[in-house]
């Protein structure tokens, strides 16, 4: 794997996070670096500072991740910094136990040698896996293809194939997502959802649509897409109050994701992501 750039391992990020210098030098391993966030009695407590500022360098942030363990990935990958919800609220908004964050999270590998284990060992049962529909959401939540939450060595392209196990996911027309807009209740605070829009577009849209406060972050996940299918979203969403316009950078340094920010006139502004890049004039499509 490329190496990170020394400029950045010793002045851009090394004074955000404990330990975020001495991993990326290589001083400490991965487990020294994790268990700095824990408590006394092994919970990871501690915030995550460098998850939210090495977004704003996507190239460094997938470097980053690819640098961690997969067991590292899904960790860092499912923390309140990464996707916006605590884990009381993944239970609460989506019923997604702790449990279930426990059996996909898994353990960490341990490099060292180890004496062979007892057969009688090999015979225990495993746990259960976690099912597709879950990790298809944790990847939605993330941003990144399943592939960074399921490969050792993940894919470097972009995917959208797992929006069809995305639960609660909506297939409707652009009229429809429009009225999904407008109707959107005052009383959510925070929501993201995954939307196919396969009526009044040329090509399928894969939206991650964010709702936050009365606001949204829509967000097209297409590998490719339709400029006149842009057009016909930007136009859906003239009579709403304050529209931002730009992309969001991924992991795939290759991909970019159209997005449209609404911010509804007098509600609490929305915090712009650390990814996001408006465009400087308006754009023509």
């Amino acid at each position: 794997m490329k190496q990170i750039p020394e400029f950045v391992r010793l002045n851009k990020y090394s004074d955000i996070s404990f330990g975020l210098k001495e991993f990326l030098k290589g001083v400490i391993s991965e487990e020294e670096y994790i268990n700095k966030r824990k408590d006394d009695i092994g919970r990871v407590r501690y915030p995550w500072p460098e998850l939210f500022f090495l977004k704003s360098d996507m190239k460094i942030y997938a470097e980053y991740l690819l640098k961690i363990s997969l067991f590292g990935r899904r960790l860092l990958l499912l923390q309140e910094e990464s996707i916006g919800f605590k884990k009381t609220e993944l239970y609460d908004l989506y019923n997604i136990s702790s449990d279930t964050i426990r059996r996909y999270l898994g353990k960490l590998k341990n490099n060292k040698r180890k004496e062979a284990s007892p057969i009688i060992r090999n015979m225990t049962v495993k746990r259960p896996k976690v099912s597709k529909e879950v990790i298809a959401f944790f990847a939605l939540l993330s941003r990144v293809p399943v592939s960074w939450l399921v490969d050792d060595e993940p894919e470097m392209e972009w995917r959208v194939d797992y929006f069809e196990y995305l639960p609660h996911a909506k297939t409707i027309s652009l009229s429809q997502f429009k009225r999904i807009l407008e109707s959107s209740s005052l009383e959510i605070l925070h929501d993201v959802t995954g939307v196919i829009i396969n009526e009044g577009v040329k090509f399928p849209l894969y939206i991650r649509l964010e709702s936050v406060c009365s606001g949204f972050i829509i967000e097209v996940f297409n590998l490719n897409f339709g400029l006149n299918d842009i057009v016909a979203l930007r136009d859906l969403l003239k009579g709403f109050d304050y529209v931002e316009e730009g992309y969001m950078d991924t992991v795939i340094e290759t991909h970019k994701n159209y997005v449209f920010i609404i911010n509804s006139r007098g509600m609490k502004p929305i915090c712009i992501p650390m990814e996001f890049h408006r465009h400087s004039y308006p754009t023509t499509l």
